[in-house]
């Protein structure tokens, strides 16, 4: 495995362990800053074809689903 993808693989392991103790214990300031992190991780591991194992069952309780390669964090606002 090359570092950068066991940089990657690791630090999504740390958030994912941030966010559960963060909603173990209410602290909703620790799961939004988590949930942010994971979705950023996700995306780089996607876009680069690393496996985000874990990632959409950390995400779902939120309504989150892992992000999919090359689509934006954020859509368009759709014209009026």
């Amino acid at each position: 495995m090359s570092e950068f993808r066991s940089e990657i693989s690791s630090r999504i392991d740390r958030v994912k362990g941030d966010l559960a103790r963060g909603a173990a214990d209410g602290d909703d300031y620790l799961v939004e800053v988590s949930l942010g992190e994971l979705e950023s991780l996700a995306r780089i591991a996607v876009d680069h074809d690393i496996p985000v194992d874990g990632v959409d069952e950390a995400l779902a309780p939120y309504g989150l689903r892992t992000p999919a390669a090359g689509l934006p964090l954020i859509a368009p606002a759709a014209d009026a």
